[in-house]
């Protein structure tokens, strides 16, 4: 039974997260006839279970600061879209359409009730004030690029547009619909993909350290994780709690880092981190300090002495990862001893030999290639009328508000764009 054509809309959006459905609502506030299209069976999937639950909204930066935070030399591509919709203007937005805000450490802005349901309830509201059709449990299924318009096909029916907008996000997180899909519609419009990778992921490590599980759930507030080079030089670093793993290290610190480990395991077999669990302290600062209570109380044991330079679980598997015998006085531990357990508490070195794939990653790194996308506009240079938002670009950021960010900033700056 063929299909027939129904409304010719002016905006069809594909993909109602964040992105998605801040270019429908913005284009409907200009007056645009708007269908917004979703195969799930209601919209903000990801959304719902970003920020544990919380929606960790923006990041409260002005525009320098945002994109100078950023991981990607590709950051220089927003400076349109911020000068648009900035982490303020998201700030003072969703505030004003009742959804109340409160600002963490690390700028990280929440809703005052913890409840990522607020943004999507207010979203749906607004949409709905604004006449947004939205068509969920809405699978496409083919595009039609064609001069005069673009013809969206999908299981249930068929719907011509003049203006399209791709919003289906990354390939991370494949069960809240995140499929690549819009990558492959990128494709056929003759668009370039660049590599994909996955950003904000954790460390898998075949280390002995790792694989003998001393010191698997064991947790650390603020301390510095770096990636080495081939000589020992710190490449990139990142201050932020950790956790030991079954398979590795988690934990924000290991998540930042690893879009770094992962370049670097395309090149070498292994990748070494160091972790600094003193790192507001140097190295003489904390020898001095050792051997300053060796002299003062030269008959307590080590384990009793050194106990509150970490946790006690950790502090037992550097003794015996050293071969320092803890129960001995302190009187009896050499500089040598000190010196090796000061180097190991500021720069335990762990093998690194993989990350987690890109279904398991925060965030998808790399896609729809920026050097055919109108920043000003997030039109495509190579057809008129094609637009592409949010994480099917390549552009990322950490976790922390910095993608959710992107994602409402593209997205408000299509949708304004659209004549």
């Amino acid at each position: 039974m063929t299909k027939e054509v129904n409304t010719m809309y002016d905006v069809i959006v594909i993909g109602a997260g964040p992105s998605g459905m801040f270019a429908a609502l913005t284009a409907a506030k200009q007056g645009k006839n708007v269908l917004l299209i979703e195969k799930n069976e209601d919209v903000g999937k990801k959304m719902r279970i970003t920020g544990g639950g919380r929606c960790n909204i923006t990041n409260f930066k002005d525009t320098n600061e945002f994109i100078s935070s950023l991981p990607t030399r590709n950051g220089r591509f927003l400076y349109s879209s911020l000068n648009n919709f900035n982490p303020y203007d998201i700030y003072y937005f969703f505030e004003s359409i009742g959804v109340p805000l409160k600002i963490e450490p690390d700028d990280k802005v929440f809703p005052v009730s913890d409840q990522s349901m607020d943004f999507i309830h207010a979203l749906k509201k607004e949409m709905n004030t604004h006449h947004v059709t939205i068509k969920c449990n809405t699978e496409v299924l083919n595009l039609k690029l064609m001069e005069d318009h673009k013809r969206v096909i999908t299981k249930q029916e068929i719907y011509d547009t003049k203006n399209l907008v791709i919003a289906t996000g990354g390939k991370s997180y494949p069960h809240t619909g995140s499929s690549g899909q819009g990558h492959e519609f990128g494709i056929k419009a003759n668009h370039t993909l660049t590599e994909l990778f996955p950003t904000e992921t954790p460390l898998i490590s075949n280390d002995p350290i790792i694989a003998s599980k001393r010191l698997q759930g064991l947790s650390f507030k603020e301390v510095q994780l770096s990636l080495l080079n081939q000589d020992n030089q710190i490449v990139k670093s990142h201050l932020h709690d950790l956790i030991f793993t079954h398979f590795g290290l988690s934990g924000p610190a290991a998540l930042k880092l690893s879009q770094f480990v992962y370049h670097h395991l395309q090149e070498h077999r292994v990748a070494h981190v160091a972790l600094d669990v003193l790192p507001n302290e140097t190295n003489l600062s904390i020898i001095d300090e050792i051997k300053s209570r060796r002299q003062e109380s030269p008959n307590k044991k080590i384990k009793n002495v050194l106990s509150n330079l970490s946790q006690s679980r950790y502090l037992e598997f550097l003794y015996e990862h050293l071969t320092i015998n803890q129960e001995q006085k302190i009187a009896n531990m050499s500089n040598n001893q000190i010196d090796d357990f000061v180097q190991a508490i500021k720069g335990l070195v762990i093998n690194i030999h993989d990350v987690r794939p890109i279904k398991n990653a925060f965030v998808t790194g790399g896609g729809i290639s920026l050097d055919e996308i109108n920043p000003k506009t997030m039109e495509s240079k190579l057809i008129p009328g094609l637009y592409f938002i949010g994480e099917v670009l390549d552009l990322h950021g950490y976790t922390g508000g910095y993608n959710m960010t992107i994602a409402l900033s593209t997205g408000y700056t299509a949708g304004i764009s659209i004549q």
